[in-house]
Formats: C-alpha cells, sequence, structure tokens
C-alpha cells in the first residue's frame, strides 16, 4: 500500500527545512531578499555650480547665492535659492528647469514682472518669486529692462544649458552644504530633546 498524499507532504517539508538548515548562515543571509529602505527613493540632486547675484530691485541689500544642479535619476536640471545676505526668507526647494522653460514660454508680453514665476513657490513667501527671477537674470535667462524698474524680459538658455552639460559630463560633485547643515541641526535638536529626557527621569535626591 503506497503512502497518502499527506504523509508525502509531510516529509518534503522535512526534507526542505532540513536542506536550508543545512546551509551557513551567512549563505543564506545573502540570498535572502533585502526590503529598500523607502527614504532611497527621494530624490537627489547633485550639485554643478555655485553662484552669487543681485538682487532685482537696486534698493536690495545684500546678494543672493544659488545653486544648480542635476536629478541624475532622471536627467533633470534644477536651479535653488542658496543663501540671502539679508535677513528675508526663502526657501531653498530645487526647482526644475523645465518649469521655468514652460512658464515662459508661456509669456505673450514683455516686459514682465518676476511675479510670473509665483506658481514655482506657491503657498511660500513672496520673496521667492523676486529671488528665482534675480537669479534667472543672472545664468542669462532672463535680462533685466530700464522701465519699468525690475522688469524683464526672456533671454537665452544656451548658455546656462551648455555649462550644465559640460559639468555633468565632467562628473563635477559639490558638497550640498544645505543639506549637511540640516543634518546638523537635526542632531543637536534631538541631542537636546534627550538631555531634557534625561533631566526627567533622574530621580530626585532625598532630603
Amino acid at each position: 500500500m503506497g503512502k497518502s498524499k499527506k504523509t508525502v507532504k509531510t516529509e518534503e517539508g522535512k526534507k526542505q527545512k532540513d536542506e536550508i538548515d543545512s546551509v551557513p548562515k551567512e549563505k543564506l543571509e545573502k540570498t535572502m531578499p533585502v526590503e529598500k529602505d523607502t527614504d532611497d527613493t527621494k530624490p537627489v540632486i547633485r550639485i554643478l555650480s555655485h553662484g552669487s547675484c543681485p538682487k532685482l530691485s537696486a534698493r536690495g541689500v545684500g546678494d543672493l547665492e544659488y545653486e544648480v544642479g542635476i536629478d541624475d535619476e532622471i536627467d533633470e536640471a534644477c536651479i535653488r535659492i542658496a543663501g540671502n545676505a539679508s535677513s528675508g526668507a526663502y526657501s531653498t526647494k530645487w526647482v526644475k528647469l523645465s518649469e521655468v522653460r514652460a512658464i515662459l514660454d508661456s509669456i505673450d508680453e514683455e516686459p514682465f514682472k518676476a511675479s510670473v514665476l509665483s506658481s514655482l513657490y506657491a503657498g511660500q513667501s513672496n520673496s521667492n518669486v523676486g529671488y528665482i527671477g534675480a537669479i534667472l537674470k543672472a545664468v542669462g535667462v532672463l535680462v533685466g529692462v530700464d522701465k519699468p524698474p525690475s522688469a524683464l524680459k526672456v533671454g537665452s538658455w544656451d548658455m546656462l544649458m551648455k555649462k550644465i552639460t559640460e559639468l555633468k559630463n565632467e562628473g563635477v560633485s559639490l558638497t550640498d552644504e544645505i543639506a549637511a547643515t540640516a543634518v546638523e541641526k537635526a542632531k543637536k535638536k534631538q541631542a537636546a530633546a534627550d538631555k531634557r529626557k534625561t533631566v526627567k527621569k533622574k530621580p530626585a535626591s532625598k532630603s
């Protein structure tokens, strides 16, 4: 009389378990699937260049700093405000140059104000619009006009895109000081929080 299907299945399962147990732990760990950290999906921008420029208004105090970068995953060039010598608030978010181009290509009348770029910083300080306008003027994408004050017209993308292509192909990758500063601030904040917890847990001394 042959073995029942249930018995055969049990023996096969035991055999597979014995085979797995016989594999060295180090080898087994290498063959096991590794779950990817979701943070790995966050775009990483390679910084290609850093520059500075004056503000659009002649009355503007202090220069602006900016950075040009590339998202190598999708070959998307970006630009951002990286600093302000005065006290004005600004966003360090990366802005895709393709989005800037789409806005400028849709403009029918010149000259225009930097406010045409407001959708790039929706819900954020209006200062960002003037700052990015000044930066785009510095890299040649926009050109200033005499009247009205701080008015602009579309310039040329050629100089900027040529520079981006050259730096990208040369493998340039500057240090992301903004990210490094953010990490350092987060560490200090966490250290302060941990210290407060330790103080709270410390038992009161007996008199």
